[in-house]
């Protein structure tokens, strides 16, 4: 068959939903894989950017990790220099741009410090039985935290280097080497139970404690914190033309990970303190992460938490914490696979379609900071420092809606429910 005008061969129509589908598919794989092979492979690091510098990156919607001044992590605005203090040890004044990203976090925010400052203020821990808050479980559950009102000290109390403490002073660590700052015979003490064999067995309070409440709760819940940290990444907001939208403080430790998402916001996440572990996923790959509905749930503490530095513990057979579904059901699209943890043998298995996916994965250490642009997906470990703790902060700018990054991102959205309801429709039929 042939044209009416052109004389040219019409390509032969498609005629089922099957065909439809394998079609759409084999379209969204050509542009995954185009993508992939005409960008950068890895995430670059560099110095701290001009405004017009950075905004090529905003322009390529490539992420990038910025490294402050070498210095900037161990100059106190207040210590004396070569210059102001004869009785000092000499070393150099610092340079204006040292001065200007010595952040007084860096060096001020000790446990210490953060009990001191914050003082009996209430603020909001979100709390789990296994460090995944806003994740999937059961592959049914898209499990919320639940939040607690409690004290930072109470806070900390709920932590492992506390409890690593109290078993410190109670025991002098009678019968036992240290081998080096927080193990005892080649085992991290993280608070944990351990055998005769020095494995970790179950975590004495059950619970797993972060500081992750967002939408600006350093200018609420830590605002006495504020003067530590900038306001604003000035070339960010040059860049930009705007100010942030919210700016957010986290505190955790290695048992916490946040699970595979995506935030539509411009993303700046410097790591004051321990470090910061990304898998980060551009969005032209949203097809390889087998997005889906799941039913929301909270976690609901069963132990008597009328006191928020309770250490009660439940029987290891009954679960502290349960899962209670919202009334009436509300569904969540979310991502169920875990690219750090599981094998990737099994990933493939459970998710085929992710065996086209290339993450980058990226560490953000102490004095850096990681540009994740809006929308890219991301799940985020972390590593604690020597008192037992990761702290970073993460200035959100709202993403802007010209151009067609936005567009395009939710013409794929669409196109990959189409996808879902042919497949839906085909599995009905059969």
């Amino acid at each position: 068959m042939t044209g009416p005008e052109t004389g040219v061969q019409d390509p032969p129509r498609i005629r089922d939903a099957a065909s439809i589908k394998m079609r759409l598919e084999e379209e969204i794989v050509s542009l995954i894989t185009e993508t992939q092979e005409f960008n950068i492979s890895t995430v670059e690091r560099i110095e701290i950017p001009t405004a017009l510098q950075f905004h090529r990156y905003v322009a390529a919607n490539r992420p990038v990790v910025i490294s402050l001044p070498p210095s900037a992590t161990t100059i106190h605005p207040s210590e004396p220099t070569a210059s102001s203090s004869s009785t000092s040890p000499q070393r150099l004044d610092p340079t204006a741009e040292e001065k200007a990203w010595a952040w007084p976090a860096f060096t001020k925010w000790t446990n210490d410090y953060l009990v001191k400052t914050l003082g009996s203020k209430e603020i909001t821990v979100a709390c789990t039985p296994n460090g995944w808050a806003d994740a999937v479980v059961d592959d049914k559950y898209f499990a919320m935290p639940c939040e607690k009102k409690m004290t930072f000290e109470q806070f900390l109390d709920g932590m492992p280097i506390r409890t690593r403490q109290r078993k410190s002073q109670a025991s002098g660590h009678d019968g036992q080497a240290d081998d080096e700052e927080g193990f005892i015979n080649g085992v991290q003490d993280l608070g944990l139970d351990v055998d005769e064999q020095g494995a970790a067995a179950v975590d004495l309070y059950q619970e797993v404690r972060y500081i992750q409440l967002q939408n600006g709760n350093l200018m609420t819940e830590y605002e006495e914190l504020l003067d530590d940290v900038p306001a604003q990444i000035p070339f960010i907001s040059e860049a930009l033309g705007k100010e942030p939208d919210a700016v957010n403080f986290w505190y955790g430790d290695e048992r916490s990970t946040t699970s595979l998402h995506k935030d539509h916001y411009e993303n700046m996440y410097a790591v004051i303190t321990g470090r910061k572990i990304f898998t980060l996923i551009p969005p032209t790959e949203q097809f390889c992460l087998h997005e889906k509905q799941y039913i929301a749930a909270t976690y609901v503490d069963t132990a008597d938490n009328s006191t928020a530095s309770s250490s009660t513990t439940t029987a290891q057979s009954t679960p502290r914490y349960k899962l209670d579904p919202m009334d009436p059901v509300v569904l969540t699209k979310w991502i169920a696979l875990n690219p750090s943890h599981e094998p990737q043998e099994e990933l493939f298995e459970k998710y085929p379609r992710y065996q086209m996916c290339q993450p980058f994965k990226v560490v953000v250490n102490p004095g850096e900071m990681l540009y994740l642009p809006a929308m890219w997906y991301h799940q985020v470990e972390q590593e604690p420092d020597h008192e037992g703790k990761c702290i970073a902060v993460n200035w959100w700018y709202d993403m802007g809606f010209e151009g067609d990054r936005f567009s395009n991102a939710a013409f794929m959205t669409n196109l990959l429910k189409l996808v879902d309801e042919i497949e839906g429709e085909r599995s009905d039929h059969h």
